[in-house]
């Protein structure tokens, strides 16, 4: 496989840390100078894209089989004269932590999740793979949270004893996992501008240049949902399957995008609104050559 250029910047951590908040803002900063990817979501997955088995061993190969093909995608989008960087919300540490920290009977094992990245998923990344581990204390990621799951089907991430075992993961187990030392930013008491200022000083010390300074960036509230997505947002599953929404809708690549929680939706040219999905080869997905 031809190696790739174009670095890769990939953001992760426990429930809570800021990642998506963080993203929110760095992506519409970055524009079309980058190409990303949402939070690998298997109930968006449709078809053969969809995982084979519906019990948590299932999601978690699906999740990992996700990252595999995602490394091969960025052969692609790296090719486009347009991308500067590719940016990830998550990347295989997600599910190595999740296999690690849960306690399901029909769970995959941890070390059958970590021989599965060593063989497939590690070979398939491209060369200069940064990663930024965002980390929270299991009491603020509550706090953040509501204390609560808004859908039982979160339930599972509100349960503390998860969220320790989560942190010990993140804290202990996978920086010895990135592919390059990682960044680590603990945020229990970091704004969402002080995280961007470390995520910038991460990609000035790999020499990469940015189109400014992200600290710069406006941080509002939480943001509405353009009615131009509000159809697509519920035929695909609205809350249950999208989350809440994370930005406002922004201008990329002759198209609109909007960020949620849990995946985002993109305008296209033509007036289409359809998932967002980088791993598809679709040309409205990539700049105008």
């Amino acid at each position: 496989m031809p190696a790739v250029d174009v670095p890769v910047l990939a953001v992760d951590g426990p429930p809570g840390a800021g990642k998506t908040s963080v993203l929110a803002k760095l992506i519409p900063f970055l524009g079309s100078a980058a190409a990303w990817f949402t939070e690998p979501n298997a109930r968006l997955a449709r078809g053969l894209d969809a995982p084979t088995h519906p019990s948590p061993a299932g999601h978690s190969l699906w999740f990992l089989r996700h990252e595999q093909a995602k490394a091969r995608a960025m052969q692609r989008l790296a090719a486009d004269p347009a991308t500067r960087l590719i940016l990830c919300d998550r990347n295989h540490l997600g599910a190595l932590a999740y296999c690690y920290a849960t306690h399901a009977e029909d769970s995959l094992p941890y070390r059958t999740a970590r021989d599965f990245y060593a063989r497939h998923v590690a070979p398939a990344l491209p060369e200069r793979v940064l990663t930024v581990i965002l980390l929270v204390s299991p009491a603020e990621s509550l706090r953040r949270r509501g204390g609560a799951a808004e859908l039982p089907r979160w339930k599972q991430w509100f349960d503390p004893d998860l969220l320790e075992r989560l942190h010990h993961f993140y804290t202990h187990i996978a920086p010895g996992l990135c592919p390059s030392p990682p960044r680590v930013i603990d945020t229990d008491h970091a704004s969402i501008r002080d995280v961007l200022g470390e995520i910038a000083e991460h990609l000035r010390a790999a020499d990469i240049t940015l189109p400014g300074d992200p600290t710069d960036v406006p941080i509002a509230g939480s943001p509405e949902q353009d009615s131009a997505f509000a159809r697509a947002y519920q035929q695909l599953g609205g809350l249950e399957a999208l989350g809440h929404t994370a930005s406002a809708p922004f201008d990329y690549r002759h198209g609109t995008v909007q960020l949620y929680q849990l995946g985002a939706l993109h305008r296209t040219p033509d007036a289409r609104t359809i998932l967002w999905n980088p791993l598809a080869n679709d040309p409205t997905l990539r700049a105008a050559s």
